[in-house]
């Protein structure tokens, strides 16, 4: 059986996504347990806790590093597989994909910051301050590259005359009708998989009987996340099913 070209591009995008989605997921959600983790430890002076954030942030960056390669490939088959896409799309919705650099670019920084500086501050306070900046740059990435999807599910802001894409509005462009049900669904089940597979690490560690009393409270803690993270979704599909109904019925 011969593939085509469009076939084979495809199929290549498909399985660099798929794999570049699952590091993603969990990068966008882990920073939110690691920052909550830390400052229910400095509240209560709980050093379970504070080895929780600490041990989080340390399998994060192998994350984050393994999410970097991935996300540097597909930024080339965007430009290799896809460039009639890009050139005739790529001005139109360039701005997030720019702003995508950006917010990664701040949140990788204070992540370094962030790892580097424990027990280097007076007030542990001041510490953990260093972890928001990490969580709204996750957070902030998740948000301009959805803004993209977005776009291609309800693109608007441009006008195509003679074929060629005319009166660019990006800002128009990037804040779709489809954002606010897609940015929610990324953010809310990102959240969610990682309180389920930090929950998932914490429960295999009781069934072998493991440090009891620190792994009991990793499983109540993230369990709380499954929780409330759960409802926010069911909302959000609530959200997303009424959108489809009003914007594509078919």
């Amino acid at each position: 059986m011969e593939f085509d070209v469009v076939v084979l591009s495809r199929l290549l995008t498909f399985i660099t996504l798929g794999f570049h989605i699952i590091m993603a997921t969990i990068g966008v959600g882990v920073p939110v347990f690691i920052s909550v983790a830390e400052f229910i430890g400095i509240k209560r002076k709980d050093k379970h806790y504070i080895l929780l954030a600490r041990r989080w942030a340390r399998g994060y960056t192998i994350l984050v590093a393994v999410g970097v390669v991935t996300g540097t490939i597909i930024a080339f088959q965007l430009s290799l597989l896809w460039p009639t896409f890009m050139q005739a799309a790529g001005h139109v919705i360039s701005l997030p994909l720019f702003m995508e650099t950006f917010a990664f670019f701040f949140e990788a920084i204070f992540l370094g910051i962030y790892l580097y500086t424990w027990e280097r501050f007076e007030k542990p306070i001041y510490h953990w301050l260093l972890s928001i900046p990490v969580v709204l740059g996750a957070s902030l990435s998740a948000f301009f590259i959805t803004s993209v999807n977005a776009f291609m599910n309800a693109p608007q802001g441009f006008d195509i005359i003679d074929g060629m894409f005319a009166n660019v509005q990006p800002l128009v462009a990037m804040f779709n009708p489809a954002l606010p049900t897609k940015i929610s669904h990324v953010l809310t089940t990102a959240y969610l998989t990682s309180a389920f597979i930090l929950a998932a690490i914490a429960a295999f560690h009781l069934l072998k009987q493991r440090n009891l009393t620190y792994h009991k409270k990793a499983l109540h803690f993230t369990m709380i996340g499954c929780f409330v993270f759960s409802l926010a979704t069911i909302v959000n599909g609530d959200f997303s099913g009424k959108y489809l109904a009003v914007y594509q019925p078919e």
